[in-house]
């Protein structure tokens, strides 16, 4: 079975965050991933989109835990 790698835009239980770079069956990234806006292929555009995804997933991360009252 045919493998591709994508760029995760929200997270997906049981495969990754945000901003994750996974390996997925090629169908899977066709069929359900790219059509939802779930995923965008890697390339050399999409990856530079990777920095401003890890970024606003930390800024959520940090105001999720302060919200929450961890710190």
């Amino acid at each position: 079975m045919a493998k591709t790698e994508v760029i995760l835009t929200h997270n997906i239980i049981g495969l990754g965050g945000e901003s994750d770079q996974v390996r997925v069956a090629a169908g899977y990234a066709r069929n359900f991933l790219f059509p939802q806006g779930f995923a965008v292929p890697v390339s050399g555009a999409n990856k530079r989109r990777i920095e401003a995804l890890k970024q606003r997933r930390g800024e959520r991360e940090a105001h999720e835990l302060l919200k929450r009252g961890a710190w």
